[in-house]
């Protein structure tokens, strides 16, 4: 092993089970969060009503997650104290972006950085990047050289890079929306060749978290040998690199059936969050209702999804037991870099 990737592979471990499966809860949602406040009351939202969405999630869940995904805005700065898993993965990026009739651009947080992730005590970066093949080449450019930056910063602090990739609709698109929801009728092609591009070497991505190559109403129903195969070019497209499955809040039995499919071909967990817990807020802002769906109904998805999880996802055994093998040994201190 390049002595190099150790502070990586430490900190992959701590996000993981004892299986060394990924079980992840995501909190750091800032949209589907302020339109579940919108749309129940009526009013803008507030800051503190954005964090006690967050901190019920994170009070009731956290506790079956082998790590969460905080953003710095809401959740790392307010409810640190109520996470009960022992992996920390942060948000880097800004949740709006630019968009043109052809093309999306994702930026960072203000003032935010992969330095001071690494300083406040994250296990992982985690980046999404809006990607289709078929963008204006501006688009194409700037997205490459954004996720190139960031997984270079990511080398250089020894912190594991997590890209999420997102399929989007053009402005012209008959389904066109900037809400962070799965595109309708998205094309298997796009999903598949925008991993293709990024697990090239030059990003230095070390975990994907990816989204269902086919629509989720493709999982409602019988699989077809269309979505098998799907899933399969999906997995060869990772090019090997350790992938889990995102939520984009589809139905809790699409969810369940796509990380069946995942699986099958060598996912090695999930980063979820809409799916789990977005059901429970349907009475809010009635928060003793909220707790009680939190309490039963996402509780016990959550618990469905890690049994199926522990059956059958990849584990990372073999990638941590050669990761952890140090050439020449005696020569540790000498070989191991400095931050450059």
């Amino acid at each position: 092993m390049k002595t190099d990737n150790l502070g990586k592979l430490i900190h992959l471990k701590k996000l993981c089970t004892d299986n060394n499966h990924f079980q992840m809860l995501a909190v750091d949602q800032r949209p589907p969060i302020f339109n579940i406040i919108t749309s129940s009351t009526g009013k803008n939202y507030t800051y503190s009503q954005v964090v006690e969405c967050k901190k019920l999630i994170t009070e009731h869940l956290s506790k079956l997650a082998t790590a969460i995904l905080m953003d710095p805005h809401y959740s790392l700065s307010n409810i640190l104290k109520y996470n009960q898993s022992k992996g920390l993965v942060i948000t880097l990026e800004e949740h709006s972006f630019v968009e043109t009739e052809k093309g999306r651009y994702s930026s960072n947080i203000d003032n935010w950085s992969v330095e001071k992730i690494k300083r406040a005590g994250g296990d992982a970066v985690k980046v999404l990047a809006w990607y289709r093949p078929d963008a204006e080449d501006e688009s194409l450019e700037h997205q490459k050289k954004y996720v190139r930056e960031i997984g270079e910063e990511c080398e250089k602090y020894s912190i594991p890079f997590l890209l999420e990739l997102l399929v989007y609709p053009f402005q012209d698109d008959e389904n066109h929306t900037k809400e962070y929801q799965e595109q309708k009728q998205k094309k298997t092609q796009h999903v598949i060749d925008s991993v293709k591009e990024f697990s090239k070497d030059r990003y230095k991505v070390d975990i994907f978290k990816l989204e269902s190559p086919v629509d989720s109403s493709e999982l409602e129903h019988k699989i077809s040998e269309e979505t098998e195969l799907a899933f399969r070019e999906l997995s060869e497209a990772t090019n090997d690199k350790p992938w889990v499955v995102l939520s984009s809040g589809m139905g809790k039995e699409s969810f369940y059936k796509c990380l069946e499919l995942a699986y099958k071909n060598g996912a090695s967990g999930y980063l979820a969050g809409r799916t789990i817990w977005l059901d429970a807020f349907e009475n809010y802002p009635n928060i003793m209702e909220v707790e009680e769906g939190l309490i039963n109904d996402s509780v016990n998805y959550v618990r469905k999804l890690n049994e199926l999880t522990a059956r059958n996802a990849q584990s990372l055994d073999t990638y941590f037991d050669n990761g952890f093998k140090i050439d020449n040994p005696e020569q540790f201190t000498k070989d191991f870099g400095d931050f450059e």
